[in-house]
C-alpha cells in the first residue's frame, strides 16, 4: 500500500537526517535512541508493525525494539570497508527471493532498489575506499533492511517461520551487534556510544 511505502521513506528519511547530524555536529546517543524510536513509530502508524503476538501493544512495542535494533546493528557494523554495505546487499538479495517467491512484488521492488543502492555504493566503499556510509547512510540502510523485513510475509501463515526468516538473514549484524554490547558493559564502557 501507498501509505506503507511513504512511511518507511518518511521514516528512513528521518534516520538519515539524525545521523547525517550525528557525523556533521556529533548527538547524544539519548537524543539519537528518540529520534529512532520517534522514526519507527511512523511505520507502526500506518500500520506497518509485527502481527506474532496476540496483544496488540505487545507487537508495536516489538516492532519498535525490531526497527531501533537492526538499525543499530547496521550501524555498528559499519566498521571497515564493504562491510556493511555487502551485508545489506546480501539481505536484500535474500529479500527479494523471498518476496518474488511469495509474490510480494512491492516489498520485492523495495528490497531490489535496496540491492541498487548496496551495489551502487560498494563499488566506491572496498578497500581502498573513496567514499564512506557513515551514520547518516548506515541508519537509513538498517532502518529500510528492518521494514522490509517486517513487510514479509509466507503463504503458509506460520508465524514462527515469517519472524524467524528475517531474524537469520540479518543474523550478523545481530550477533554482532549482541557481541559489541557485552564486550562494552564487560570493560565498564557505555554500550550506546558508538
Amino acid at each position: 500500500r501507498m501509505n506503507e511505502l511513504i512511511s518507511i521513506l518518511v521514516g528512513a528519511s528521518l534516520m538519515s537526517f539524525l545521523g547525517l547530524w550525528d557525523d556533521r555536529r556529533g548527538l547524544s546517543p539519548w537524543l539519537k535512541l528518540i529520534g529512532q524510536f520517534l522514526a519507527a513509530s511512523i511505520l507502526v502508524m500506518t500500520g506497518v508493525h509485527i502481527g506474532t503476538f496476540p496483544w496488540e501493544v505487545l507487537n508495536i512495542a516489538v516492532t519498535l525494539l525490531w526497527v531501533v535494533i537492526i538499525t543499530n546493528a547496521m550501524n555498528l557494523l559499519d566498521n571497515m570497508d564493504g562491510l556493511s554495505g555487502g551485508v545489506g546487499a546480501v539481505a536484500s538479495i535474500f529479500f527479494l527471493l523471498l518476496a518474488v517467491m511469495n509474490r510480494q512484488y512491492l516489498v520485492g521492488a523495495l528490497s531490489a532498489a535496496l540491492l541498487g543502492a548496496c551495489l551502487g555504493f560498494l563499488v566506491y566503499n572496498f578497500n581502498p575506499a573513496s567514499i564512506f556510509m557513515g551514520d547518516a547512510g548506515a541508519l537509513f540502510l538498517g532502518f529500510v533492511l528492518a521494514a522490509t523485513a517486517i513487510k514479509l510475509r509466507f503463504p503458509e501463515g506460520i508465524q514462527i517461520v515469517t519472524w524467524m526468516v528475517p531474524v537469520l538473514i540479518l543474523g550478523l549484524p545481530l550477533f554482532d551487534t549482541a557481541l559489541a554490547i557485552i564486550s562494552r558493559l564487560r570493560r565498564g564502557l557505555n554500550p550506546l556510544t558508538t
